[in-house]
């Protein structure tokens, strides 16, 4: 955000400038000039955010000695009394949607009208469970809070709902919670989230940061222990390694493409115990079908999103060995053989090889520092599985660390000569 005010600050100081030195008719800078500074009203002012802040701090002192003082008396109201209490929350809410609805008001009033309509919602059905007696657990109560909150995050397009429907979607991941309570809710979330990780979308970059954490939750929700999640969780992290390179091709920085470490560390931390333990790639028990339908959709759903993006690009060798790792996971399905560990082994060795080569022929420091730490972590667990002495394996982990310095140095000076 600031960095768009200081864009659209220079833009407005230049445009005398080339209007003086006779680059552009006056008739186009004045056009010019009211576009970019109706642009710049939009953006909250570093003043407004601060008076937001401390009304939003007031607002809930004020709101906390409320709850307090009616907790003390909440017993000798009556009942009519008590609901239309609760409802109060959800009437404001209402109010302020209808006035920022109705006149069009800005991004400030969308976020503060989203956030007092779901928070009344989950008020209200709080207060009428207890003045009701109504017994249940907190993930059946947090499921409703969720999906009564969906109709203001689409009406209100709201970033600020949307960072707090993915965080109280976590309290669905609990072991007593169905499976599909956590598919259901990620699912009412995915097409407000698929639009915004659009390329030239409203907040994609704070949306790309959230695409992360609603496929955690989702993972862990649908699948969790119940089932075999190496197979999501090597598609998800394929899914986002091909869209992150993809972000990092056209010119974003790893901070505006947050999935690629993340989902490249949890590859190779998959393959690299694969290749120790054959534990990590063993089919588990199989649960009830009312479990097992929902981990399949879910994974469908996960393979058919990694292979549209997938084939949006041009097919290359690095890209290639994203589809290889998930379908290296098909395997046990097919045999019970104790073959994973030697596949693990070879799929690591052979994808750090082809990154390497991959980077050293594009001078992509990206791509060689990614086949670099897949060749050093096989041979590090390589290391750590032979009868060796602490002595040397220290000794040959500082070699390595050593080795890993210098070919980075090196690849930077013949990168700078090309």
């Amino acid at each position: 955000m600031a960095e768009k005010r200081e864009f659209l600050t220079w833009i407005l100081d230049e445009l005398p400038k080339l209007r003086a030195s006779g680059l552009l008719p006056e008739e186009t800078e004045k056009l010019l000039a009211d576009h970019y500074r109706a642009e710049l009203d939009t953006l909250p002012a570093p003043r407004k955010l601060f008076a937001a802040l401390l009304a939003c701090i007031g607002i809930v002192m004020t709101a906390a000695g409320i709850v307090l003082f009616l907790n003390y008396n909440w017993d000798m109201f009556p009942k009519a009394l008590r609901i239309g209490i609760s409802a109060f929350p959800l009437l404001i809410g209402a109010v302020l949607g209808y006035v920022t609805i109705a006149r069009a008001k800005s991004q400030l009033w969308r976020e503060a009208s989203a956030v007092f309509t779901a928070t009344g919602a989950a008020v209200l059905i709080a207060m009428l469970s207890q003045i009701y007696h109504i017994n249940g657990e907190l993930h059946d109560y947090m499921f409703l809070v969720l999906l009564l909150a969906v109709p203001p995050l689409y009406l209100f397009d709201s970033c600020v709902l949307s960072a707090l429907y993915v965080f109280f979607s976590f309290f669905l991941v609990t072991g007593d919670a169905e499976p599909w309570r956590s598919g259901v809710t990620a699912l009412c979330f995915l097409p407000l989230l698929l639009a915004h990780l659009r390329e030239n979308a409203k907040c994609a970059v704070f949306y790309r940061y959230l695409a992360g954490f609603t496929a955690l939750f989702a993972l862990m929700g649908c699948c969790g222990a119940r089932y075999y999640t190496v197979l999501p969780g090597m598609a998800l992290c394929g899914l986002f390694i091909v869209s992150g390179t993809d972000l990092v091709g056209r010119g974003a920085g790893l901070l505006k493409a947050p999935w690629l470490l993340p989902a490249f560390a949890l590859q190779t931390i998959l393959l690299a115990g694969g290749s120790s333990d054959d534990g990590v790639f063993e089919m588990p028990s199989r649960p009830g079908m009312h479990e097992l339908w929902v981990y399949w959709v879910f994974t469908a759903a996960v393979l058919l999103l990694f292979f549209l993006v997938f084939m949006r690009r041009r097919l290359s060798e690095e890209r290639a060995l994203n589809v290889l790792f998930v379908l290296l996971t098909l395997i046990p399905f097919a045999t019970d053989m104790p073959v994973m560990r030697i596949v693990c082994n070879v799929a690591l060795g052979l994808g750090g090889i082809i990154c390497l080569r991959g980077g050293f022929v594009r001078r992509s420091i990206l791509l060689f520092n990614g086949g670099a730490v897949m060749v050093a972590t096989l041979t590090a667990c390589r290391f750590f599985d032979a009868k060796i002495g602490v002595l040397y394996r220290s000794a040959g982990l500082i070699l390595l660390g050593i080795g890993f310095i210098i070919a980075n140095v090196v690849f930077m000076k013949k990168s700078g000569r090309a």
